[in-house]
């Protein structure tokens, strides 16, 4: 693919994007308004204090909440892009296996609301975050 051409987004694997590849996670749970993904303790994505990055923790959400779109609007005609996301850090991880849930709280013609959350291995709350979308249509979409 050229850097002029555009991917045929209505044939990417969804289960296994490139951000999920890179930090090793796997959708555990997945229905309409509702993802659960796990991704493993790497200390290559930890500060110097061993304990997971705030950025990463922040893509995890990310990610989650995605997740919960794509299971909420499967067909592919429906897009959309983040235009807030607010976290509050509760407490670090430091180990142990990393779980994001992401659910839709309110999507309209033109703007969703979605909420995520991080928890550690011993299920504590780490992360809770907001985000806003601006809800698109594919252009070609029809």
């Amino acid at each position: 693919m050229t850097a002029t051409e555009r991917p045929d987004l209505t044939r990417i694997d969804l289960s296994r994007p490139p951000t999920m590849e890179q930090f090793g996670g796997h959708i555990a749970e997945s229905s309409a308004n509702y993802a659960r993904l796990v991704f493993p303790f790497d200390l290559r994505w930890c500060n110097p204090r061993g304990s997971v990055q705030g950025g990463v923790l922040a893509v995890y959400v990310d990610e989650a909440v995605g997740y919960a779109m794509m299971a909420t609007f499967p067909d592919l005609k429906t897009v959309w892009t983040t235009t807030s996301l607010t976290l509050n850090y509760l407490r670090p991880i430091t180990g142990g296996d990393i779980t994001a849930i992401g659910r839709v709280i309110r999507v309209g013609s033109r703007t969703g609301y979605v909420e995520g959350e991080v928890l550690d291995a011993d299920g504590n709350l780490c992360v809770k975050a907001v985000s806003g979308l601006l809800i698109l249509k594919r252009p070609d979409s029809g």
